[in-house]
């Protein structure tokens, strides 16, 4: 290895538990307190219920597809690299800034959650600004500043704090159960004709709480190696899945779905509460409302805490995320442009820590604007929730088309190259789904497809009104037109798009073995990085007649 490829590389230093928890410290946000709330405002507890598993069914089918994916072909910049290699080069720029766009709009938008949380204490609009707007942002680019070595420790112990909390309160509610849950499915917004259009908006909502699931492929940039993936990518899904379920019940358990301190989408009407309290809480958090309401005050303001610590910890690792994401976007655009330089040379990536210094820093301060818009709070966070929700599912989306391509033609593969073979004991990849592929993939592609349409739930029995639009397609349509302008750019916008995969064997072994050439160096023993050496004769080949 050269040493200007040496100087251009990320650490690569995080081990299989730091990324779990890593995954989990993005997952685990402000979204399943306060947007289960929201979903069970628009469509009950049942509605409330449905949503969370429809969500954790197609969350769970599409980790599947990246999971193997990811083991299989451990390469830095993933997302971004999957796409272009197996569907289409630009659609695999537009995807990375989709994903981009989505950890940094989230860093603004938990800060702003955080500053929301602590109204709850009377904090003035003042203090709030300084506290969480630029206090908080600031201390968390100083830690991702320091590496990825004390990041992923500092993480570590985020993500197992944030999962015995919300086990903990899981717990909690328990006890306080009542007759709430069994409210079922309700409507009462004059935005729903239906309890189907209301569960058909709340899923939105909830997806938010599950993006982070994908990230265990960012984290390839900077993992120890590829056994290190392995776990995270096989199980940190299910996880997620099973205490966000037993969350949810326990808030549908405890607070009744008229609440009045729900939060609730712009537009809609406020409905009676069933009990005429119009005291409570300062907060639209589920578990500090149900403890208000159990007279337990004190206990209310411990959670309130935990909250914002917990969306802090998440907007750190969106702050990660989204600095990884972009840093991998511009050092593998082609040629010498300004901008490649200052990201990928030294003057973009600190030489001690291997931090990508500009792309954080741009990253952190993309949407800083957001908070400050002519708007209640609430309202910001639940338009950029649904904003951000349809951006990974879009991700999601083209993540699972990438591993349909590979499996049409994977059968035509000969002996010769097995390792690509599912079932083979050269084969990688170790998932639990695998036997039924590619059931999984497709249904993960075809129901993020459904959800990112259900996003204009509100329209449906309304007028359409440009801010509705606006919330739910702005950011795509963007992303669109970025598309349609790198097709005009290259004189392809009326030829053939995609990636063609025929049958065609040696084709499609090219293909592989490059995404084969780019995988993680493994750590060796002795200290220094050893290349993976699989097949190096054939890699040689096929990346040759590929040039």
């Amino acid at each position: 290895m050269t040493g200007h490829t040496q100087q251009l590389k990320l650490k690569q230093t995080l081990h299989g538990y730091q990324i779990f928890f890593i995954v989990l410290s993005a997952v685990i946000g402000s979204g399943v307190f306060s947007n289960n709330g929201a979903a069970m405002a628009i469509a009950g507890p049942g509605g409330l219920l449905l949503s969370v598993l429809i969500m954790c069914l197609i969350s769970i089918a599409v980790s599947e597809s990246i999971g193997e994916l990811t083991q299989q072909f451990p390469v830095s910049n993933a997302i971004v690299t999957y796409v272009k290699e197996l569907v289409d080069p630009d659609f695999g720029w537009v995807v990375g800034l989709a994903y981009w766009y989505t950890y940094a709009a989230s860093f603004a938008v938990q800060n702003a959650a955080a500053a929301e949380l602590a109204t709850y204490w009377g904090l003035s609009p003042t203090w709030q600004i300084l506290a969480f707007y630029i206090l908080a942002p600031v201390l968390l680019f100083c830690l991702n500043m320091t590496g990825v070595f004390y990041y992923g420790i500092v993480e570590t112990i985020g993500g197992g704090l944030k999962l015995l909390f919300i086990i903990g309160v899981s717990i909690y509610l328990y006890v306080l159960s009542s007759e709430a849950i069994y409210d079922g499915f309700q409507n009462e917004t004059p935005m729903f004709l239906n309890h189907v259009q209301a569960v058909c908006y709340a899923i939105p909502l909830v997806a938010y709480s599950f993006q982070g699931i994908e990230l265990v492929s960012i984290t390839a940039f900077e993992a120890r190696d590829d056994r290190a993936l392995r776990w995270p990518a096989r199980w940190t899904v299910y996880i997620v899945a099973f205490v966000y379920i037993m969350c949810t019940v326990g808030e549908a358990l405890t607070v009744n779905w008229t609440d009045i301190h729900l939060s609730r989408i712009p537009g809609a009407q406020q409905v009676n509460p069933r009990d005429g309290d119009q005291q409570g809480p300062a907060s639209s958090s589920v578990p500090v409302i149900a403890s208000w309401n159990a007279g337990h005050e004190n206990l209310a303001g411990f959670i309130n805490g935990c909250l914002i610590l917990s969306g802090l910890s998440a907007a750190n690792t969106s702050l990660y995320a989204s600095s990884r994401t972009l840093y991998g976007i511009v050092s593998s655009l082609p040629g010498r442009w300004w901008l490649k330089g200052k990201i990928e040379g030294l003057g973009g990536l600190t030489k001690r820590s291997r931090v990508p210094l500009a792309a954080l820093i741009f990253s952190g301060v993309a949407f800083c604007w957001v908070p400050f818009l002519r708007t209640t709070r609430i309202e910001v966070i639940h338009i950029m929730s649904i904003s951000m929700s349809t951006s990974c599912l879009i991700v999601w989306a083209a993540l699972c088309l990438a591993y349909l391509r590979v499996e049409k033609c994977g059968p035509s593969l000969s002996q010769q190259e097995s390792r690509f073979v599912r079932g083979s004991s050269e084969y990688r990849s170790r998932m639990n789904f695998e036997a039924i592929q590619p059931l999984p993939a497709w249904l993960g592609l075809i129901g993020c497809t459904l959800i990112f349409c259900f996003s204009s739930a509100t329209w449906w029995a309304s007028q359409v009104t440009f801010a509705k639009v606006a919330t739910a397609y702005a950011a795509h349509v963007v992303l669109f037109a970025l598309l349609i302008s790198l097709k005009l750019a290259k004189g392809t916008l009326f030829k053939r798009w995609g990636v063609t995969l025929s049958p065609d064997k040696t084709q499609l072994t090219q293909i592989l073995n490059s995404l084969e050439s780019d995988m993680l160096e493994e750590q060796s023993s002795d200290g220094p990085v050893t290349s993976l050496t699989r097949s190096e004769s054939l890699r040689t080949v096929s990346l040759g007649q590929r040039e």
